[in-house]
């Protein structure tokens, strides 16, 4: 070729082919990433969002080992092709694992799954009563006395920040621990944030759970605050326990990565059936004290 001043110029040269720079630099970790990738199943026709079935999907591989902490991951254009997926759905996967602390990614060198963060101990916990419960080799068990939507009360218009003739999901459970009954619980959700959980089938089921499965939302952290109270007649009748004494009365707020408001619970706690560890760090400390009503 020639340019206009009769120089010669060599002609655009193709690209060279062979594998990516990823499968160059870490071979094992490409390689086990397609492996695991061929297991993976996106739904197109799946209510379930096509973002929130892949992260699900990549967060049980880390969950389970089968990704292993360290181990290197393709980059964003790499993952649209070896799922077939736009390039908004693998970041809006990405994007969610990032904040569950699940990938990092270090700036010219790639994502790469995270280090584990062990729960802490029942009532700081993230996971919930059932998910705590089993995680320490306990059976737990669920009964629910109510499930659906109900106009927002003024504590639940206070937590979740919702304004008049908002409705929340709220569900009632007794949750049991080897048989014998720990806690009952009065859960709120924000409705607007969760649609149509209201029809899911949630008995005897971890409630964090359902709601990452459906709806990739996880919680970060949780405040709570503990007192003696008298539980009510129909409490204590559930319960199990005398009317007359007073149980430990709980009041939490549970946080999603993002630190919106996800769950708020009232609960009756049987302190005879399982004694409650609390932990305490400075990071704890930096939450404050409970601001006044």
């Amino acid at each position: 070729m020639r340019r206009e001043d009769g120089l010669r110029t060599k002609p655009p040269q193709p690209r060279p082919r062979g594998r990516p720079r990823y499968d160059a630099e870490d071979g094992a970790s490409a390689e086990n990433f397609r492996r695991i990738a061929r297991t993976i199943r996106v739904a197109r026709d799946d209510a379930v969002p096509l973002w929130v079935q892949l992260k699900n999907q990549i967060g049980e591989a880390i969950r389970s080992g089968a990704l292993p902490e360290n181990a290197r991951l393709p980059s964003e254009q790499a993952l649209c092709g070896i799922f077939e997926i736009s390039r908004p759905v693998i970041r809006g996967a990405i994007a969610a694992l990032a904040s569950e602390g699940r990938v990092i990614k270090v700036p010219r060198k790639g994502m790469f799954v995270a280090a584990r963060v062990q729960a802490v101990d029942l009532v700081t916990s993230t996971l919930g009563v059932f998910g705590d419960l089993s995680a320490k080799g306990h059976e737990p068990t669920v009964r629910t006395f109510a499930f659906g939507l109900a106009p927002a009360d003024q504590d639940e218009r206070r937590v979740f920040g919702l304004p008049d003739g908002f409705d929340v999901l709220r569900i009632v459970r007794v949750y049991a621990s080897d048989g014998r009954p720990l806690t009952h619980t009065r859960i709120s959700l924000p409705a607007h944030r969760l649609p149509g959980m209201e029809r899911l089938d949630i008995e005897n089921k971890p409630l964090f759970e359902t709601i990452r499965q459906h709806y990739g939302l996880t919680v970060a952290r949780a405040d709570r605050w503990l007192k003696a109270a008298m539980p009510p007649p129909e409490v204590a009748e559930r319960m199990g326990v005398p009317p007359h004494e007073p149980m430990i009365f709980i009041e939490s707020i549970a946080y999603d990565h993002d630190g919106n408001p996800l769950e708020f619970y009232r609960a009756f706690y049987d302190s005879a059936v399982a004694s409650i560890h609390v932990a305490t760090d400075r990071q704890a400390e930096r939450h404050g004290p409970r601001p006044r009503r």
